[in-house]
Formats: C-alpha cells, structure tokens, sequence
C-alpha cells in the first residue's frame, strides 16, 4: 500500500503538517512525521483528570498533560534528549502533594507561571528542550467538556465522560463545551499555512472532537487549502465508541466540521493485530474497529486508504513511519 515518501530527500522543501487531536494518538503520528515534515502540533485542553486535572484545580493552569505528550515526542532523536524524554514522564510515587505528578507537568505549570501564561511557557520550554517541531493549545479559554447521553443525562468533564463505567448503554449523543472557547490565534495561521492537516487518531469524543467546539477552527479548516486525511482508530472504546465501524467514526467527524465539510482522506487500519493484544483488549470491552467502507466512499471527498498500519503484541500502536509516509504521499 505505501510507497516511499518523495518527501524524504533533502532535494525537497519539507511540507507543513497540522495534526489535530490529544494524547497519546496524535503522538505517535509525529514521532516519525517531525522527520520529514516541518510539523505543528494542535492539542485539546480539556483534559480534567489525574496530574493535569489537579494542577488544574489547584493552580488554575490551563491542562498541561496532552502538551507534554507532544513535545515529549518531538524530542530530538539523540541520547540527550532521550534522556530528557525519561526525566519528563517520571512520575512522583510518595510525598505529599507531589505523589502522582510527573516532572513534565510540573515544569509546565512553572514555565506557565514564570513566562506569564500558557503560550509563552509552551514556547519557552520548547525552546530549552530544542523540540523539532511546533506545539499550540487550540484555546486558551479555561472550558469543561460536557456529553450528553442517549437518555438525556449530561456528564461533566473530560475524565469522567473517558473513564465512565456504568450505564454504558447510554450512548453518547453529542459533547458540548460548558462556556464558549475561541480559538489560539497562531493556531489559525497555522491551519492557514498548512499542505496537509491530520486529524486523530485518539479518543472521539474527548480528544479529537472538543478541538472542533472551540470557535474558529473548523472555519478554519474549512477555508483552508490542505489536504485533510482523518486517521481511523485501531479499537473502539467502551466508554466512548462502543460497535462504532470505521464509517460512524468519519460520519461523526463530519458532522462536527463547518457545514458537513467533507475529510479528502480517511485512513483506516485492515491489517492483522497480535492474537495477544487482541484478548488483553477483549477484557477492557474494546474491540478492532470493523472496516465497512471501500476506497470510494461518499463519506470523503477523494479516497479512503486501507492498509496494515497497526504495530504492537500487546499495546496495539499506528506504526508511526507508515503513517508519516501514507501522510506524505497523499495529494
């Protein structure tokens, strides 16, 4: 399915690459990515749970974990900053008020604080850290996320729509934010610059959709000349996406952009996954997302790609190069 990317010789002018998202998912796309594209990275600030949520509360920072995830991975790949990678996600395991925070979060909330808010801090710690890439909050507004549920009941904030374990019958409907949030103003001139923006892969509903509530940036994207490709997730997720198949993952998006834009690209993993993974999954109620759709679909504007993309014997990953050179090879 992939070729290798005509982006990967220094004879060529890097292309510019927006990746939408959160977490853990939209690392893993720039861990290859940040070494043939120049790369910015547009992160949800919603998250409410457990190191971020409590700087949060206690500090009054905007989240800073899905931030550190990024620059986390867009390290340079040398045996410094290897090192630094490992200091930054170090976790505190005993002292009071220190236990369950990692190092990383602590210094962004310092950064935060020292360089007189949030972007300024991003951006100085950036810098120290000497990331190959770019990192943008997709607001600065301090917001909840709040979803509605098929039997009209509403549950408040990021972690606890992610984490919920009870009535999962109940479906989520739609999220909302509890206030209106506008959008970072560099994040605009980043999408406006962009030949490719990616969005996902990730949670749905609580790391990939609460980017397009905030003000702005599905207009944005909307106007802006990019390719648009959405990266399927390998699994559903019982809190979120439970029976959902590739094409309810796309059809969600959709209705989620500026007047039911339609992505250029949907990427969608058909091949095999470890048998191991596949049990260790089962007994957390997530399953391989089921491919329904072809190449042509009138869910996308140009093509759906199909191919093995998915690496791992027990914790199921994108394979972070494929993905970079499927990214690049798209028009």
């Amino acid at each position: 399915m992939v070729q290798p990317s005509k982006f990967e010789t220094s004879e060529n002018k890097l292309p510019n690459v927006v990746v939408v998202g959160g977490g853990t998912g939209v690392s893993t796309v720039l861990s290859y990515l940040k070494k043939v594209a120049n790369v910015t990275a547009i992160v949800s600030m919603m998250d409410s749970g457990g190191s971020s949520g409590r700087l949060r509360d206690e500090h009054g920072v905007l989240p800073p974990g899905d931030i550190l995830k990024c620059l986390t991975e867009l390290l340079p790949d040398d045996e410094r900053s290897h090192k630094w990678a490992d200091f930054l996600n170090y976790r505190f395991q005993k002292g009071e008020g220190l236990k369950g925070h990692s190092l990383g979060n602590l210094l962004l909330t310092a950064a935060y604080d020292w360089e007189g808010g949030t972007s300024n801090g991003i951006e100085a710690l950036s810098w120290l850290l000497n990331i190959e890439g770019r990192v943008l909050p997709v607001t600065l507004n301090n917001v909840e996320l709040i979803a509605r549920l098929s039997d009209g009941r509403e549950v408040i904030g990021e972690t606890h729509i992610d984490l919920r374990t009870q009535d999962l019958d109940r479906k989520i409907e739609y999220i909302r934010l509890s206030r209106r949030a506008q959008i970072f103003r560099p994040v605009v001139e980043a999408v406006r610059n962009a030949d490719k923006i990616v969005i996902g892969p990730g949670s749905l509903f609580t790391s990939i959709l609460p980017n397009f509530l905030v003000e702005g940036l599905a207009e944005a994207l909307k106007e802006s000349k990019a390719t648009k490709i959405y990266i399927c997730n390998l699994v559903t997720d019982p809190a979120e996406t439970d029976g959902y198949k590739a094409s309810d993952f796309v059809q969600k998006i959709t209705e989620y952009l500026s007047d039911n834009d339609k992505l250029d690209y949907v990427v969608v993993n058909n091949g095999p996954v470890s048998e191991l993974a596949l049990r260790m999954y089962e007994t957390e109620g997530k399953y391989p997302v089921e491919v329904d759709l072809s190449e042509q679909s009138d869910l996308v504007r140009k093509k759906v790609i199909l191919g093995a993309l998915c690496r791992g014997k027990e914790v199921l990953r994108h394979d972070s190069k494929i993905l970079a050179q499927t990214i690049l090879n798209l028009e």
